[in-house]
């Protein structure tokens, strides 16, 4: 099939734009003039490729600006004095001046690295169109040439078609694009396929090298050496062991609380209480009967409670769990987090200040790399730290009376139980004035906070739908209760942010599971259908604890109907 000449697709192009996107048609700006082109040549010391000479004869690229034609990642299209501009800059920055092309496109935000290139040197990909991000290597593999993008660039606008992934749109007179997405409607759960495996129980047999015993007692049997000959004995020797590092767990302590307490507001799965060693709760974690969720073992010292944690990422040093376990009580939390070693307070569900936790640096010991490896040889990499969390044991028996000692708690048995981590707090913010091209400050001006808050609603729900939340019965009696104008409830222990806690807990097993190469049953697909979910009960919750304008915000950032501005217009109707 011939590719059309690129005056043919100039000409599709500004014909769809006049009709459909005419703000934009008037950021084309008028043919460049031959003149200004061979100057641009002389300063560059390259010859334009034919495409591009015809191309900047049609439209010398853009005037920037809300409406400015862009193609899509790769920004607005540059004119002959952004082409020079943008080229020396590169040069400038570039080691060697080789095969690169010239920039035909500005970037997104102007940045020149993330253009589209047109190769004008002569060589193996003279004529083709490259495309880089982040200051990546060029890559050549999409269009062979100029007249290629722009065929493709007029067939996305006449028929709605996926170009660089997104689709164009025509809202309000301008051009603007949309990605396109789906969401897998039934993804692996990991947490699922967690509760069809066994947790590991104790340590595997130790492997042992054999015995040899003669019949008769003795040492074993030799095979006779020759005559004359002399016998050659190798003994091999281990080299010493070095001294185990010191076992420095994250532990939190709390006044009046029973162990089976401490672990409820920490979020403990009641299926997976049972009794366990600290050896048992690493095994455990360290299985694929985890599913990466944190392992939590609580036990007394004195008129306190403590828990340790293993598996997942740090929790107890997290504002939303020190509120949690200090409700009613006060709680104090060592913890050590590589170099840093923190002693943290709160008290009746608040958090001590920054300012008031106490804590120690400590720089790397030597070059080591560090890693998993590290600890395993025996090397302390931060001994300032090791010697950090020692004396914060000290003050916590000086201060507090609590005698803990991590060597001795550690085979002990103790109640234990996976659990689901708390959910994060909604950062308080300003709502943005712009989401998606859209005019949401003006929208909230203009419109009656019940109507608004009805239209947001109705969004909610239509984003439920399309990212599959409301398969999960908590999510659809709230969404009832909203659109009867009832009170929902959210607290972390409520079914819904149970449901939602849940949510995370598949988006970080699923995506631990992929970046450590052992990806078992889930793919790609399968994550991107739980982030779906776990963004839109984001959603969900900031329209239940947050001002309506950055409900809106949260709720319309995530839509993924390429119609949701049509949509959000018959839903100000109540149609």
């Amino acid at each position: 099939m011939s590719i059309p000449a690129v005056e043919e697709s100039w000409a599709r192009i500004d014909a769809w734009l006049t009709r459909h996107a005419p703000l934009t048609h008037a950021t084309l700006r008028p043919p460049a003039a031959q003149a200004d082109v061979e100057a641009a040549e002389r300063t560059l010391g390259v010859a334009f490729h034919p495409d591009l000479v015809a191309s900047l004869r049609c439209h010398d690229g853009v005037e920037l600006g809300d409406a400015a034609l862009e193609l899509t990642y790769h920004g607005p299209l540059s004119g002959v004095a952004d082409i020079v501009r943008s080229t020396t800059f590169l040069r400038g920055i570039a080691e060697e001046d080789g095969e690169d092309g010239l920039p035909v496109t500005l970037g997104i935000a102007g940045r020149s690295s993330d253009s589209l290139f047109l190769c004008c040197r002569p060589g193996p990909h003279h004529g083709q169109v490259g495309r880089s991000f982040d200051e990546d290597m060029l890559s050549y593999a999409h269009w062979p040439s100029l007249r290629h993008v722009l065929a493709d660039f007029a067939d996305a606008l006449e028929q709605a078609l996926p170009f660089f992934g997104r689709i164009p749109l025509a809202v309000d007179g301008k051009l603007l694009w949309e990605e396109e997405r789906t969401v897998p409607a039934d993804p692996v759960s990991p947490l699922t396929h967690a509760t069809t495996l066994t947790e590991p129980e104790s340590d595997p047999p130790a492997s042992r090298r054999p015995v040899f015993t003669h019949p008769e007692g003795g040492s074993p049997p030799q095979a006779p050496a020759a005559e004359g000959s002399q016998r050659l004995f190798f003994i091999r020797t281990g080299r010493p062991r070095p001294e185990p590092l010191p076992d420095q767990p994250d532990v939190a302590f709390t006044e009046g609380l029973t162990p089976a307490e401490m672990l409820r507001r920490l979020g403990a799965i009641p299926a997976t209480v049972r009794p366990r060693d600290r050896r048992q709760a690493q095994r455990a974690v360290e299985s694929p009967w985890a599913a990466h969720r944190p392992l939590v073992r609580a036990g007394t010292a004195g008129g306190w409670t403590y828990a340790t944690i293993e598996g997942g990422t740090a929790q107890f040093a997290r504002p939303e769990v020190l509120r949690a376990l200090s409700a009613g009580t006060r709680v104090v939390v060592l913890t050590r987090q590589g170099p840093e070693v923190a002693l943290a307070f709160a008290e009746d569900g608040v958090p001590c200040p920054a300012e008031d936790t106490r804590r120690v640096m400590s720089p790397r010991e030597g070059n080591h790399a560090g890693g998993p490896w590290a600890r395993r040889a025996g090397v302390d990499l931060w001994p300032g730290s090791t010697a950090a969390y020692t004396d914060f044991l000290a003050v916590l028996e000086e201060e507090f009376g609590i005698a803990y000692d991590p060597d001795e708690e550690g085979p002990t048995e103790l109640t234990s139980a996976l659990v689901l981590p708390l959910l994060d707090d909604l950062p308080e913010r300003e709502p943005e004035a712009c989401v998606r091209d859209f005019d949401l400050a003006g929208l909230v001006e203009r419109t009656p906070p019940r109507r608004l808050r009805t239209a947001v609603a109705a969004q909610l729900a239509r984003l439920a739908t399309e990212t599959h939340l409301d398969a999960h019965p908590e999510v659809t009696e709230a969404l009832d209760r909203i659109r009867h104008g009832l009170p929902v409830d959210c607290d972390q222990d409520d079914p819904l942010a149970v449901r939602m806690r849940t949510l995370v807990a598949e988006v970080h097993a699923t995506r631990t599971m992929l970046r450590g190469g052992d990806s078992g049953p889930v793919s790609g697909d399968d994550l991107t259908a739980w982030v779906a979910r776990s963004d839109a009960a984001d959603a969900l919750r900031a329209f239940l604890r947050l001002p309506l304008p950055v409900a809106a915000q949260a709720v319309l950032q995530r839509r993924i109907s390429l119609h949701w501005r049509d949509e959000l217009a018959a839903d100000l109707r109540g149609t």
